[in-house]
C-alpha cells in the first residue's frame, strides 16, 4: 500500500493544529497592534489602557496572558507600565466589558505600591467608565482599596485630571478625601 498518496487522521490533525495556531497568533498580533494605536494615541498611558478596555467588544473576555502581552508590547517591560495599571492588571485572570463597566477577575488578591500609596485588589474588581468635566473617570469602583500609613479605604473614584495627574477619592464614611497622584 502506498502511504504517500493517502491522507491519515494524524496528518490532518497536524495541519489543523498548525492552522489554528497561525490564526491565534494573527489574532493576538492584531490585538496588540490595536492596543498600541489606542494607547499611543491617548493623552496619557492610563487613559489609553482604559480606552482599549472600553473599546473591546461587549461581553468579550480578554484573558490575562493577553493583557500581559499587550502591556509588554505597549510599554516594553513591566517596569515601564504605570503603577496604577500594574496594580489593576498584575495578576489578572480575565477582563470583561459590559456596557461601560469593566470587570476584572484576578488569580488572587493583589497589592501594588504606587509611591507611598498601596493599591489592593480583591479577586473580583469592577468599575464604571465615565466622563466628568471632560475628564475620564473610573467610578462605582468595587473591590479596590487604597492603603496609606496602615489605613485601608475603598477607592470611590479615579479621575484623570491631566496627562500626568490622577485624582483618587476614597470612601471613609462621611469623609471622601482626595489625593492627587502622578500617573
Amino acid at each position: 500500500m502506498d502511504h504517500s498518496s493517502a491522507s491519515c487522521d494524524c496528518c490532518e490533525r497536524k495541519t489543523m493544529n498548525s492552522q489554528i495556531k497561525e490564526a491565534l497568533e494573527a489574532c493576538e498580533a492584531e490585538l496588540v497592534e490595536a492596543a498600541l494605536r489606542i494607547v499611543q494615541g491617548a493623552s496619557d498611558p492610563f487613559s489609553g489602557v482604559i480606552k482599549f478596555l472600553q473599546e473591546r467588544p461587549e461581553g468579550a473576555t480578554l484573558h490575562g496572558y493577553l493583557v500581559t502581552r499587550v502591556l509588554l508590547q505597549t510599554f516594553g517591560s513591566m517596569d515601564e507600565v504605570p503603577a496604577l495599571i500594574r496594580a489593576l492588571t498584575s495578576h489578572v485572570h480575565e477582563v470583561q466589558r459590559k456596557s461601560n463597566v469593566i470587570s476584572i477577575r484576578n488569580e488572587h488578591p493583589t497589592a501594588e505600591r504606587w509611591g507611598s500609596y498601596t493599591i489592593k485588589l480583591k479577586e473580583k474588581t469592577s468599575f464604571e467608565i465615565g466622563f466628568e468635566k471632560n475628564c475620564l473617570v473610573l467610578k462605582n469602583i468595587v473591590g479596590c482599596f487604597g492603603s496609606e500609613h496602615g489605613i485601608d479605604a475603598p477607592l470611590e473614584k479615579i479621575m484623570v485630571r491631566s496627562p500626568r495627574e490622577l485624582v483618587v477619592t476614597v470612601n471613609m464614611g462621611l469623609l471622601h478625601p482626595q489625593r492627587v497622584l502622578e500617573i
